[in-house]
């Protein structure tokens, strides 16, 4: 039996908020925020960060849209967005975990002193704390997808994800 294939997209962003300047600071990457999509519309991205738009404290697991509130204050944001092709039954484990976070998203939060600690190339796990970047690379490795395999996940390791591709690069606003 042949497997179908199915599509999802990473998303790398940079907003210029003073976390992802703090972030682009130590990583020496150009992209800060890290999301995962399901379709190439963008309309559900799922990550760790900030829930609101100002108050960087209150974060954890998010569902951003690129047409949100966020996005349209920080309307500069940049983009990359990988289109990664993967195997039909990795992509029915990953949409059964990522329903799992959405189910108990208020169990999750984000590691604020895991961010903190990262930039002194440090790491300490927490049990349902997560970075975007963390959160990202455990939903694909979790599914079978892929394992970054780095003590500390950065942006830039999505890149090295095999079978994908870049779709777009810009403006997140225009895509």
């Amino acid at each position: 039996m042949v497997s179908t294939m199915k599509k999802i997209y990473i998303i790398l962003t940079y907003t210029g908020t003073i976390t992802s300047k703090l972030v682009r600071l130590f990583t020496k990457y150009e992209y800060a925020h890290t999301s995962i999509s399901l379709d190439d519309s963008l309309e559900n991205m799922y990550s760790f960060g900030r829930k609101g738009i100002h108050n960087v404290f209150n974060a954890g697991f998010v569902i951003e849209n690129k047409n949100s509130k966020f996005f349209k204050v920080f309307n500069k944001t940049k983009c990359v967005v990988l289109e990664v092709l993967i195997k039909e039954s990795n992509y029915k484990k990953l949409v059964k975990i990522i329903k799992k976070y959405k189910e108990n998203k208020d169990i999750y939060k984000y590691d604020t002193l895991g961010l903190i600690l990262r930039m002194f190339k440090l790491t300490f796990k927490r049990k349902n704390y997560f970075v975007c970047t963390e959160f990202v690379n455990d939903v694909l490795k979790e599914s079978g997808i892929y394992d970054v395999n780095e003590k500390i996940v950065k942006a830039s390791h999505f890149l090295k994800i095999p079978n994908n591709k870049v779709i777009y690069e810009g403006a997140l606003l225009d895509y």
